[in-house]
């Protein structure tokens, strides 16, 4: 009897990992796409004057931080409903409730996240500022504020690799002194 028990919760333990890792990685390569071509071109439309003409002219070259954030105004919250609109639809029709919930917390805590990094990467001096993963992760984000055609991603960095959108910080630096040698 025990055995049993033991493969039914080890099932369903499973069963809620998986659907919270589908969930996070839904709503990353959604953000990563809606930033991608959403934000970074007119197809966007109010999402692109949003983004582009906001956010990127707060934080653009090398004024990427500042005091307070300074891109309330600009919320592209509402344009992300349709898709997880769609995302939570589809679960209702195929998951049982106790996953559905699953499915539903998952990507709350995945949007706040991907809203929260990208609060704290413009803000000085982030409480999150003390862990190396976040500094790196700032300084990606960076680079896409300097070139706005890499690293789309906010939280899931390995998308813009699969997309080939990415730009590592060495290769940045790599660029910067090569631009700025003296030619002989």
């Amino acid at each position: 009897m025990t055995g049993i028990w033991w493969t039914s919760a080890s099932i369903e333990i499973f069963l809620c990992s998986l659907t919270a890792a589908t969930a996070h990685l839904l709503m990353s390569l959604g953000q990563t796409l809606f930033h991608r071509y959403l934000g970074h071109r007119g197809i966007g439309g109010r999402f692109f004057e949003n983004h582009l003409h906001i956010h990127h002219r707060h934080y653009s070259g090398d004024h990427v931080v500042s005091e307070n954030y300074l891109n309330e105004e600009a919320n592209n919250t509402p344009f992300f409903l349709i898709p997880v609109t769609l995302v939570i639809s589809l679960g209702y029709l195929v998951l049982p409730l106790d996953l559905l919930i699953v499915q539903l917390t998952t990507m709350s805590i995945s949007f706040y996240v991907h809203l929260y990094f990208d609060k704290h990467y413009h803000v000085a001096g982030s409480w999150l500022g003390r862990f190396a993963w976040f500094r790196r992760k700032q300084q990606l984000h960076f680079l896409h504020h300097r070139y706005a055609d890499c690293n789309f991603a906010v939280v899931d960095n390995f998308w813009d690799w699969l997309l080939g959108s990415y730009r590592g910080i060495d290769a940045d630096r790599e660029t910067r002194i090569k631009v700025s040698l003296p030619r002989i």
